[in-house]
């Protein structure tokens, strides 16, 4: 009997050392992050729109030198499928392609995010280095018609370093947010 406690007592104390050895470090923040995380309600629909995952970044203070801790995060995926449509055109075609990119290579993306079926583009300054009038419509059609291929996208609004522009280049309103049939109409 004594042997059978001591066993389980070595076991326990064996596993508490273990769990405690192998628990991704967590910050105070990234606590405080996931506490939020678990508090947000989302209706059932949307719960399948999200993804809940923890992102891992260098913790300073730790006295190992290379420890890492994780903060949770919610992701939306439809948000991330956009953003990557959008670095995907700013990449331009594939090198055996005849196609030309329709955006500057040193374009970046600052954000995307879609809400009411309206993709909300926001573009770096670079996306106005724009050559030509024919080169500025093509831009915006491969924008609307890229994420508009997207089930849930409508319409896209472009904004460039976070602000409403009336212009990509200069030739064509993207003052408001442009749909397929929208660019279609556009001369």
């Amino acid at each position: 009997m004594i042997k059978r406690n001591n066993l389980v007592f070595a076991l326990l104390v064996l596993m508490l050392s273990l769990n405690l050895l192998g628990c991704e470090k967590e910050d105070k923040v990234s606590s405080l992050n996931n506490q939020k995380v678990e508090n947000i309600k989302l209706s059932k629909g949307d719960k399948d729109d999200f993804v809940n995952m923890g992102l891992y970044f260098y913790e300073k203070s730790s006295s190992k030198k290379s420890e890492v801790a994780k903060e949770p995060r919610i992701i939306n995926k439809e948000e991330v499928l956009a953003e990557f449509v959008m670095d995907e055109l700013i990449k331009g075609p594939s090198p055996e392609s005849k196609l030309s990119p329709i955006l500057p290579k040193e374009t970046k993306v600052l954000y995307v995010s879609v809400k009411d079926k309206v993709a909300y583009v926001n573009l770096s300054l670079e996306a106005r280095s724009i050559d030509s009038k024919d080169q500025e419509l093509a831009c915006i059609k491969g924008i609307v018609y890229s994420l508009t291929n997207l089930g849930y996208v409508d319409k896209v609004k472009i904004l460039i370093n976070s602000k409403n522009a009336d212009t990509l280049a200069g030739n064509y309103s993207i003052s408001k947010p442009l749909g397929r049939d929208d660019v279609k109409l556009l001369k």
